[in-house]
């Protein structure tokens, strides 16, 4: 029997590198409200109580106002939405925005060319399986739905005790049956979790497993095999331990997590951040019409498809190329 290994990972809104990207998507849907044409390209990088914003938003007639007047709320309400606040540092009310922020006007000249790419930029778009994986990779899939459930239980039931900041990996192992039906089986499942000091290992087993317990119940109706998963599997906080977290633990930039933000490790990027960025700036809007391509081939029984849209700066449309195939995802033959 022939047996796939598969790799993704989920990163979840409190760390430091979501903090920066829902930032920078805030600022764009900022400007959007005040221009549907905005122009925005916005880049952020926080550490520990501070936040820097750089790029430029043009709008408007008047442009979108002044950054102080909306850049401290933003962020405020993006840590707060995230989970800061109270015994999580830091407080969203006492963070320290600074930038370098261009907010001016949107002139004629550039609204008429919003329509034209203003970059070079290849964007990548992929689907495999069907809706019940979303057209993901089972392992990406994977990956997101654990990461989804244990931040929404973690703000219901443990926020007390663990902390809005973590990470986690599935690696599991895909084996086809003589039927060529796939079964899946546990490799491994990393888990880093921000936790309140002094909560030790065991204790963090006895929050978390029961959890993964009813999720891997869920997953196993679309990946038949995960409902067995056996504890020893979990490899939970293997630094240490993790109280010091978010960033005061760590910095964060806008624009890193772009394998997260697409099909997993096993495909392609083409290489452009969707976070920061107007709907008009090739990498945002080719990125997304590019997966809805590629979901309209499986649609249409291809049993995967890659998509890639190449654009030239003044480009109205990209050229478009695609792949039709029984894509291997980075999958490692064992």
């Amino acid at each position: 029997m022939h047996v796939l290994t598969q790799f993704a990972e989920y990163v979840s809104p409190g760390h430091p590198d979501r903090l920066a990207d829902a930032i920078a998507e805030a600022c764009v849907q900022h400007a959007l409200t005040v221009d549907g044409d905005a122009l925005a390209g916005i880049e952020v990088a926080v550490s520990t109580d501070k936040v820097f914003v750089t790029g430029r938003i043009a709008a408007g007639p008047d442009g979108p106002g002044e950054a102080d007047s909306f850049l401290p709320r933003i962020a405020r309400d993006v840590y707060a939405a995230a989970g800061y606040g109270g015994r999580w540092s830091p407080d969203p009310e006492q963070l320290v925005v600074r930038h370098d922020l261009c907010c001016e006007p949107l002139g004629d000249g550039e609204r008429a060319t919003r329509a034209f790419s203003d970059d070079q930029a290849i964007c990548v778009g992929h689907a495999c399986g069907d809706e019940r994986t979303d057209f993901r990779p089972p392992a990406h899939w994977l990956a997101l739905r654990l990461g989804e459930r244990l931040d929404t239980w973690r703000r219901a039931h443990a926020a007390d005790q663990l902390g809005p900041d973590f990470k986690l990996l599935p690696v599991i192992e895909e084996r086809t049956d003589r039927s060529g039906r796939p079964r899946y089986a546990w490799h491994r499942l990393i888990l880093s979790v921000h936790h309140v000091e002094g909560l030790g290992f065991e204790a963090q087993h006895r929050l978390v497993l029961p959890l993964l317990a009813e999720v891997c119940a869920e997953v196993s109706a679309v990946l038949p095999g995960l409902e067995q998963f056996d504890p020893a599997r979990l490899h939970l906080n293997g630094a240490g331990v993790f109280s010091l977290g978010g960033p005061f633990g760590d910095n964060g930039l806008s624009g890193k997590k772009l394998v997260v933000d697409g099909s997993g490790p096993g495909v392609p990027i083409g290489g452009g951040a969707l976070y920061g960025k107007d709907p008009h700036k090739p990498d945002r809007r080719g990125t997304l019409r590019a997966r809805e391509l590629a979901i309209a081939e499986v649609r249409a029984g291809a049993e995967e498809a890659l998509v890639t849209l190449v654009f030239a700066p003044g480009d109205v449309e990209p050229e478009i190329f695609v792949e039709r195939s029984a894509w291997t995802h980075g999958l490692v033959g064992v």
